[in-house]
C-alpha cells in the first residue's frame, strides 16, 4: 500500500470515528433528555393524570439532624438517574376515623389480649389515653382510644431470663407478628401482602444487640410495611414499620408479654381503589433539588450501629447517593391522603468516623398541584 492509499483510508476512518463520536455524544447531551421529554410528552398526552383531589396538602417529614457541610454526589452502579420511572402516579384516600362509643371498650378488650386485667390499668377511663402497667414484668402498655395508637415496652433485660434461646428463624418470626397485629385487628391485606422485614437480636449486659448467629438469637424485631401498586409505603423514618413488634419465645407459652416485649403500631385504613392520579416531578429535577439541599434526611445510620442503638449526631461531609426510586408517605399524624414520594438510598462520610448509610426523601407529586405550605404566624410584639 503506497503513501496515498494510507492517507485516503486515514482520512476515511478519521471521518467515521468524529462521526460515531459526534452521534454518541449527540445522543448523551441533546438527545438523551430531548427524546426522553418527547416521550413524556406523548403519555401525558395519551393518559394525562386525572387530579381529582384537587391541590394535595404539603407532606409533613421529621427531619433527623446532621452537621457539617454536606455535598452530594450521584454514585449509582452505572452513574446515572434511573430511567423508566412513571410520569404520572395514583393518589390514594385514607378512611376517616368515625367516632365510635365503643372505643373504650375495645381498647380494654386489646389490652385483655395481651394479658393486661383491670388490676394494672393506671389511668382513668375519661381521657382518649388509656395505660395499663405490670410489676412483675415491668411492662407497660399505651393505648389511644380515638387514633388506636398502640404502644407497648417491657423490660427486656430483666425478662431475659424467660426467654428461650435460639428458637427463632425468620418464618416464625414473620408468621407470629402478623398474628399479633391480627388479633389487635391493626393489620390488613396490604400488610399480609407486603414486606416483613426480621432484625435478629440478643440481650448483653444492660443493651440490647443485633446478631446474625441463629443459635445466639433471643429475639427477633419485625417491621411490615404495606405494598400499594407495587410500590412500598414508608413511614416518617423508611428503617422503621408503622407497624413493629418484637417476638421471643417465652419459656412459659402463656406468657404473652414475654411472647411480645415490645410493639408500636399506626394503623389507619386505605381505600384500596382509586380514580385519582397525578403528574410526577422529573428525575433530574429531583436530584437537582436533592444536590441543593431540599430533600429531608429521615435515616441516619452509622457503620456499626444498629436499629436497637441510640444514634447521635454525625458530621457529614459527603453523601454518595446510590439508589433512587419511587415509593409512597404514611405519617404516624392523621392526613387525607396517600401521596408518592422520592427516596434517595445513600452512603455518607463522616469526619472523626466511618460514615454510615443514610435515607433522603422528597415530594414527588409535582409543585403545581400542591398546597403552599402556610406562612409561620409571627410572635405577638409585647
Amino acid at each position: 500500500m503506497n503513501l496515498t492509499k494510507t492517507a485516503v483510508m486515514f482520512k476515511r476512518w478519521t471521518k467515521i470515528a468524529f462521526l460515531v463520536l459526534g452521534l454518541y455524544y449527540g445522543w448523551m447531551f441533546f438527545g438523551g433528555p430531548g427524546v426522553r421529554s418527547l416521550v413524556k410528552l406523548f403519555y401525558v398526552t395519551k393518559e394525562p393524570a386525572n387530579p381529582i383531589y384537587g391541590n394535595l396538602d404539603p407532606l409533613e417529614f421529621i427531619n433527623k439532624e446532621v452537621t457539617g457541610d454536606q455535598i452530594y454526589k450521584l454514585n449509582t452502579a452505572n452513574g446515572r438517574l434511573p430511567g423508566k420511572l412513571p410520569f404520572k402516579m395514583n393518589v390514594y384516600k385514607f378512611k376517616p376515623r368515625t367516632f365510635s362509643y365503643l372505643a373504650g371498650d375495645t381498647a380494654i378488650k386489646d389490652a385483655g389480649t395481651m394479658g393486661y386485667t383491670e388490676e394494672d390499668l393506671i389511668t382513668d377511663l375519661k381521657g382518649n389515653v388509656y395505660r395499663w402497667r405490670k410489676a412483675d414484668t415491668n411492662s407497660f402498655l399505651e393505648i389511644d382510644i380515638n387514633s388506636k395508637h398502640l404502644y407497648a415496652d417491657s423490660d427486656m433485660v430483666k425478662n431475659s431470663a424467660k426467654m428461650q434461646k435460639g428458637r427463632i428463624n425468620e418464618e416464625y418470626a414473620k408468621g407470629n407478628a402478623l398474628v399479633f397485629f391480627t388479633q389487635l385487628e391493626r393489620v390488613d391485606a396490604l400488610y399480609k401482602e407486603g414486606i416483613q422485614k426480621v432484625t435478629y437480636g440478643y440481650i448483653g449486659g444492660t443493651r440490647l444487640f443485633e446478631t446474625t448467629a441463629a443459635r445466639d438469637t433471643v429475639f427477633a424485631r419485625v417491621d411490615l410495611y404495606r405494598k400499594m401498586d407495587d410500590f412500598i409505603i414508608f413511614g416518617t423514618d423508611p428503617k422503621v414499620g408503622l407497624l413493629n413488634v418484637f417476638v421471643a419465645v417465652a419459656k412459659d407459652d402463656r406468657s404473652f408479654v414475654i411472647n411480645y416485649p415490645k410493639a408500636n403500631a399506626y394503623y389507619k385504613e386505605l381505600e384500596e381503589k382509586t380514580e385519582a392520579s397525578y403528574p410526577i416531578i422529573d428525575i433530574s429535577t429531583a436530584w437537582d433539588a436533592v444536590k441543593n439541599g431540599k430533600g429531608v434526611i429521615t435515616s441516619v445510620t452509622p457503620t456499626g450501629t444498629s436499629i436497637f442503638d441510640k444514634q447521635t449526631v454525625p458530621i457529614v461531609s459527603e453523601i454518595l447517593v446510590d439508589n433512587i426510586y419511587l415509593a409512597y408517605y404514611e405519617n404516624t399524624k392523621d392526613q387525607t391522603y396517600l401521596q408518592p414520594i422520592y427516596v434517595f438510598e445513600a452512603k455518607y462520610k463522616s469526619l472523626g468516623s466511618q460514615g454510615g448509610e443514610m435515607v433522603i426523601y422528597l415530594p414527588a407529586v409535582s409543585g403545581e398541584f400542591v398546597k403552599p405550605i402556610p406562612a409561620a404566624t409571627p410572635a405577638a410584639v409585647q
